[in-house]
């Protein structure tokens, strides 16, 4: 077990086709592990529900048998959410998406220091593929932050976004002015505490 006083070990740097090999490898290795995970959920609910089914009525009925899974799959839903797990975002094309709300952000940010920028979000497919927002390795595909807890793309002096244009979906319709972590009052300017 590890000492809390001791810094959090983090991985070098790597950049050119060391990391673009690193990310596709660990990419594939996630991908991977999502299906078997998916795979090995699907059988876990159905031998759950074959057993429950036996001991039941002492035969295999078809359809009380599926009713019996479903039963098994949604009370096991909430559990297996909790258990670690690759995190991707839902697939939206970022450069097409309407209605986004509409905030004076370099208005704001001087005021609140972008604490939108300190939230955790999945990465999509999109981002991904784009290969320019990081993302943690050790939490795939969360978007990747620096050591203080902000977004690694958010500039620590100025709080600009560095990938403003390639930004992923949850930044662009992300809408802070209700979210009491951000703003106690947003029309009054008045931010959440620290």
């Amino acid at each position: 077990m590890s000492d809390e006083s001791e810094p959090k070990r983090r991985l070098p740097v790597v950049d050119g086709p060391v990391r673009c090999d690193l990310d596709d490898g660990l990419r594939f290795v996630h991908m991977m592990n999502m299906q078997v995970k998916g795979d090995l959920f699907e059988a876990q609910a159905r031998l759950g529900a074959l057993v429950e089914e036996l001991v039941a009525k002492g035969h295999i009925d078809a359809i009380g048998l599926d009713e019996r899974r479903q039963r098994i799959r949604e009370r096991e839903a909430p559990r297996q959410a909790e258990k670690a797990h690759v995190q991707i975002a839902d697939l939206y094309d970022k450069y097409a998406m309407e209605g986004l709300p509409d905030i004076p952000c370099a208005e704001l940010i001087p005021i609140c220091k972008a604490r939108c920028c300190r939230l955790l979000f999945p990465l999509s497919f999109q981002d991904l593929d784009e290969g320019v927002v990081e993302w943690e390795y050790a939490m795939p595909y969360i978007v990747r932050k620096r050591a203080d807890g902000g977004c690694v793309h958010n500039d620590p002096t100025t709080h600009a976004c560095t990938v403003h244009a390639q930004r992923p979906a949850s930044c662009r319709k992300y809408d802070c002015r209700k979210d009491k972590r951000i703003w106690l009052d947003f029309e009054q300017r008045i931010p959440a505490p620290d």
